[in-house]
């Protein structure tokens, strides 16, 4: 039976973040790690342009042979109907913008956990999530990504799946003998 491992991050590019996540990996040494991108990237290669913390762990998976697979619905999207490419862009570099002047541990605590903003910075942050997304779509994508991750999964071993911190929860209950492992760059 497979005995599976969740950590949750934020999608930014931190060494802080890269360094804590390359020392779990080190530490759980899965049998299989499953990534949150498209299962092609991860099969092709092709993995420029993905989240940058799953990049680094796919070349963690490949250095060290250990299989990889992605979990990235296809057309599953948490946004919002309705947001104008120009909406979209401005509010995403925004985000970017505040998310940058966050610790990792903060952003998950803010933009994935939705903890109560304790700054202005953090309460406009808070007030972009909610004209991005779209709750009912984010939990369907999130039921997405647990179904994909059921169907790659390997059957027996230890399994690793990396994921946005937001889908966490719903993944560890999903997940007969799920461990989440925490931390201060993860869930």
């Amino acid at each position: 039976m497979a005995r599976f491992h969740v950590i949750g991050t934020a999608h930014v590019e931190h060494p802080g973040l890269f360094r804590a996540l390359e020392a779990a990996l080190d530490q759980v040494a899965p049998d299989q790690l499953i990534l949150e991108m498209p299962d092609e990237a991860t099969t092709t290669g092709e993995v420029t342009g993905q989240k940058p913390e799953m990049v680094v762990s796919y070349h963690w998976a490949r250095r060290r042979g250990v299989p990889v697979r992605g979990h990235e619905p296809p057309g599953l999207s948490a946004l919002r109907d309705g947001l104008t490419p120009e909406a979209l862009g401005s509010l995403a570099q925004e985000m970017d913008a505040l998310i940058s002047k966050l610790t990792v541990r903060r952003t998950i605590d803010v933009f994935c956990k939705r903890d109560a903003p304790r700054t202005v910075a953090e309460r406009r942050l808070s007030t972009i999530i909610d004209t991005l997304v779209d709750p009912d779509k984010a939990l369907a994508r999130t039921r997405g990504i647990v179904g994909g991750i059921k169907r790659i999964a390997a059957p027996e071993g230890d399994v690793l799946i990396l994921c946005g911190a937001a889908h966490v929860p719903h993944i560890a209950e999903a997940l007969e003998d799920c461990r989440v492992v925490s931390g201060e760059h993860f869930y």
